[in-house]
Protein backbone atom coordinates (compact mmCIF):
# COMPACT_ATOMS: atom_id res chain seq x y z
CA UNK A 1 0.00 0.00 0.00
CA UNK A 2 1.06 3.76 -0.61
CA UNK A 3 2.48 5.79 1.66
CA UNK A 4 1.38 9.32 2.67
CA UNK A 5 4.32 11.70 4.20
CA UNK A 6 3.75 15.40 5.26
CA UNK A 7 6.93 17.64 5.97
CA UNK A 8 6.13 20.13 8.69
CA UNK A 9 7.20 23.56 8.97
CA UNK A 10 8.98 23.31 4.91
CA UNK A 11 8.56 26.31 2.66
CA UNK A 12 7.22 28.41 5.16
CA UNK A 13 8.13 31.85 5.80
CA UNK A 14 11.86 31.65 3.82
CA UNK A 15 12.71 28.57 6.07
CA UNK A 16 13.38 24.92 5.28
CA UNK A 17 13.50 25.61 1.57
CA UNK A 18 13.37 22.75 -0.94
CA UNK A 19 12.05 21.98 -4.05
CA UNK A 20 9.91 19.21 -3.84
CA UNK A 21 9.89 18.25 -7.64
CA UNK A 22 13.35 17.74 -7.06
CA UNK A 23 12.58 15.69 -4.38
CA UNK A 24 10.67 13.46 -5.87
CA UNK A 25 12.64 13.45 -8.49
CA UNK A 26 15.39 12.05 -6.79
CA UNK A 27 12.82 9.75 -5.22
CA UNK A 28 11.85 8.02 -8.36
CA UNK A 29 13.16 4.54 -7.53
CA UNK A 30 10.05 5.29 -5.09
CA UNK A 31 7.39 6.10 -7.16
CA UNK A 32 6.78 9.48 -5.51
CA UNK A 33 4.90 12.12 -7.03
CA UNK A 34 4.92 15.53 -5.23
CA UNK A 35 1.30 17.33 -4.28
CA UNK A 36 1.95 21.03 -3.94
CA UNK A 37 4.71 23.02 -2.78
CA UNK A 38 4.32 22.44 1.56
CA UNK A 39 6.23 19.13 1.36
CA UNK A 40 3.29 16.57 0.76
CA UNK A 41 4.16 13.27 -0.91
CA UNK A 42 2.25 10.31 -2.35
CA UNK A 43 4.81 7.40 -2.29
CA UNK A 44 3.45 4.53 -4.31
CA UNK A 45 6.30 2.55 -4.69
CA UNK A 46 6.88 -0.78 -2.09
CA UNK A 47 8.88 0.87 0.92
CA UNK A 48 8.32 0.80 5.15
CA UNK A 49 7.35 3.81 6.63
CA UNK A 50 11.17 4.05 8.44
CA UNK A 51 12.92 3.40 4.77
CA UNK A 52 10.57 6.41 3.13
CA UNK A 53 11.51 8.99 6.35
CA UNK A 54 15.34 8.01 5.74
CA UNK A 55 15.89 8.48 2.04
CA UNK A 56 13.65 11.94 2.27
CA UNK A 57 15.93 13.03 5.41
CA UNK A 58 19.10 11.90 3.35
CA UNK A 59 18.56 14.34 0.59
CA UNK A 60 17.14 17.65 2.46
CA UNK A 61 19.55 19.99 3.92
CA UNK A 62 17.72 20.37 6.91
CA UNK A 63 16.25 18.15 9.76
CA UNK A 64 12.40 18.40 8.99
CA UNK A 65 9.74 16.47 11.48
CA UNK A 66 8.33 14.19 9.08
CA UNK A 67 4.63 12.56 9.56
CA UNK A 68 4.27 9.32 7.23
CA UNK A 69 0.81 7.72 7.33
CA UNK A 70 -0.66 4.47 5.30
CA UNK A 71 -2.55 5.76 1.94
CA UNK A 72 -5.52 3.93 3.87
CA UNK A 73 -5.92 6.67 6.19
CA UNK A 74 -6.18 9.13 3.92
CA UNK A 75 -9.14 6.93 1.79
CA UNK A 76 -10.72 6.12 5.01
CA UNK A 77 -10.45 9.94 6.29
CA UNK A 78 -12.16 11.20 3.22
CA UNK A 79 -15.08 8.34 2.77
CA UNK A 80 -16.21 9.54 6.90
CA UNK A 81 -16.90 12.96 4.72
CA UNK A 82 -15.99 15.65 7.74
CA UNK A 83 -17.37 18.33 5.64
CA UNK A 84 -20.60 16.86 5.01
CA UNK A 85 -23.25 19.74 5.31
CA UNK A 86 -20.80 22.49 5.89
CA UNK A 87 -20.24 25.23 2.67
CA UNK A 88 -16.94 25.25 1.96
CA UNK A 89 -15.45 28.65 0.04
CA UNK A 90 -12.37 30.55 -0.27
CA UNK A 91 -13.97 32.47 3.07
CA UNK A 92 -14.46 28.55 5.23
CA UNK A 93 -11.58 26.10 4.35
CA UNK A 94 -11.69 22.64 5.73
CA UNK A 95 -8.14 21.84 6.54
CA UNK A 96 -6.64 18.78 8.33
CA UNK A 97 -3.66 18.57 10.10
CA UNK A 98 -0.97 15.85 10.82
CA UNK A 99 -0.07 15.09 14.11
CA UNK A 100 3.25 14.23 14.78
CA UNK A 101 2.24 11.70 18.25
CA UNK A 102 -0.70 11.51 20.38
CA UNK A 103 -2.62 14.85 21.88
CA UNK A 104 -1.15 15.65 25.36
CA UNK A 105 -4.73 17.04 26.15
CA UNK A 106 -7.78 16.26 25.57
CA UNK A 107 -10.94 18.77 24.92
CA UNK A 108 -14.10 19.10 24.45
CA UNK A 109 -14.81 19.91 20.75
CA UNK A 110 -15.02 22.02 18.60
CA UNK A 111 -12.80 24.26 20.16
CA UNK A 112 -12.37 26.92 18.70
CA UNK A 113 -10.47 30.55 18.39
CA UNK A 114 -10.89 33.47 19.51
CA UNK A 115 -13.79 32.14 21.59
CA UNK A 116 -17.19 33.33 20.80
CA UNK A 117 -19.20 33.46 17.61
CA UNK A 118 -16.56 35.64 16.24
CA UNK A 119 -13.97 32.40 16.00
CA UNK A 120 -11.66 32.58 13.12
CA UNK A 121 -9.99 28.49 13.30
CA UNK A 122 -12.15 25.64 14.93
CA UNK A 123 -11.21 22.34 15.86
CA UNK A 124 -14.27 20.09 14.90
CA UNK A 125 -12.79 16.08 15.57
CA UNK A 126 -9.62 14.49 16.37
CA UNK A 127 -9.49 10.89 14.19
CA UNK A 128 -6.33 8.96 14.83
CA UNK A 129 -3.10 10.88 13.96
CA UNK A 130 -4.73 13.85 12.70
CA UNK A 131 -6.86 16.75 13.72
CA UNK A 132 -9.74 18.69 11.27
CA UNK A 133 -11.76 21.53 11.43
CA UNK A 134 -12.74 24.87 9.81
CA UNK A 135 -10.90 27.73 8.99
CA UNK A 136 -12.69 31.29 8.29
CA UNK A 137 -11.47 34.34 7.16
CA UNK A 138 -11.74 37.09 9.43
CA UNK A 139 -11.57 40.67 9.92
CA UNK A 140 -9.49 40.87 13.46
CA UNK A 141 -6.36 38.92 12.00
CA UNK A 142 -5.73 34.87 10.96
CA UNK A 143 -5.11 31.94 13.28
CA UNK A 144 -2.48 29.45 12.09
CA UNK A 145 -4.11 25.93 12.16
CA UNK A 146 -0.86 24.42 13.50
CA UNK A 147 0.03 26.77 16.00
CA UNK A 148 -3.69 26.72 17.42
CA UNK A 149 -3.52 22.77 17.51
CA UNK A 150 -0.26 23.00 19.20
CA UNK A 151 -1.15 25.42 22.08
CA UNK A 152 -4.66 23.15 22.19
CA UNK A 153 -3.62 19.52 22.17
CA UNK A 154 -0.06 19.83 23.00
CA UNK A 155 1.46 17.93 20.21
CA UNK A 156 2.92 19.60 16.76
CA UNK A 157 1.16 19.49 13.77
CA UNK A 158 1.12 20.22 9.82
CA UNK A 159 -1.85 21.64 7.81
CA UNK A 160 -3.06 21.14 4.72
CA UNK A 161 -6.51 22.21 3.24
CA UNK A 162 -9.01 19.59 2.38
CA UNK A 163 -8.62 20.15 -0.98
CA UNK A 164 -4.72 18.74 -0.91
CA UNK A 165 -6.45 15.25 1.06
CA UNK A 166 -8.97 15.23 -1.86
CA UNK A 167 -5.79 15.45 -4.24
CA UNK A 168 -3.86 12.78 -2.91
CA UNK A 169 -7.30 10.93 -2.57
CA UNK A 170 -7.40 10.99 -6.67
CA UNK A 171 -3.92 9.80 -6.32
CA UNK A 172 -4.01 7.02 -4.27
CA UNK A 173 -6.88 5.78 -6.32
CA UNK A 174 -5.27 5.89 -9.56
Amino acid sequence: MAHVVFLRAANVGGRNVFRPAQLAASLKHLDVVNVGAAGTFVVRGKASAAAIRKEIATQLPFQPEIVICPGKQILDLIASEPFRGIALSKDQRGWVAALTGKPKSSLPLPASAPKGKDWCIRIDRVDGGFALGIWRRSAKGFVYPSDFLENTLGVSATTRGWETLLRIAKILET
